[in-house]
């Protein structure tokens, strides 16, 4: 398949899977477009393309709802969590990018349509309307992230994306373990 008929597949499975429920379908469409990344980049399986994109993605999200929540929490255990996610998912984001363009790809730069309507409507919460569904967010995102980094860590085919996982996983165990614990009253 040539690099513009894989473009023509992804750009119809993205358009069909715009119809299915929007968590499923941004997977989905992660999914249809490593698999195009991987057939320009023979040397990354679609799987480890896959991780990094969702990686990158879940990354990009930490950072920006970090951001947020460093002004909008109202606990300082909350707003010292946030500054932590930023701090370390930021140092995560950079050498993610310098695996991927290693492996001659370009990573997400944004979040997907679920987080970023997430993200606006904290914009506009405050207090505890701001707090629980900031943290309940963490501790969920983070469940997801930790299973992606062990799946990759035991079953990736690229050694280096193998390694970056195995070796980011414990950072973000603690992130979850973290966020498990915070009492988002406040």
């Amino acid at each position: 398949m040539t690099v513009s008929n894989a473009r023509i597949a992804w750009l119809a499975a993205v358009s069909l899977l715009s119809l299915a429920g929007c968590q499923q379908t941004e997977k989905a469409a992660t999914d249809v477009k490593s698999a195009a990344q991987a057939q320009t980049n023979p040397t990354l399986s679609t799987s480890d393309v896959t991780f990094i994109n969702t990686a990158a993605t879940a990354g990009v999200e930490e950072v920006k709802f970090g951001q947020l929540a460093e002004t909008k929490a109202t606990t300082p255990a909350i707003r010292g969590f946030a500054a932590q996610m930023v701090k370390d998912h930021t140092a995560i984001n950079e050498k993610l990018t310098t695996l991927a363009t290693s492996k001659q790809l370009t990573p997400p730069t944004s979040m997907d349509t679920t987080h970023e309507s997430a993200y606006d409507t904290l914009k506009s919460s405050k207090g505890r309307a701001f707090n629980k569904p900031y943290m309940d967010g963490q501790v969920q995102d983070h469940r997801q992230v930790v299973q992606v980094f062990k799946d990759e860590a035991q079953s990736g085919t690229d050694p280096d994306v193998k390694a970056f996982a195995r070796e980011t996983l414990p950072t973000l165990e603690h992130h979850l373990q973290m966020a498990q614990r915070l009492d988002p009253k406040g």
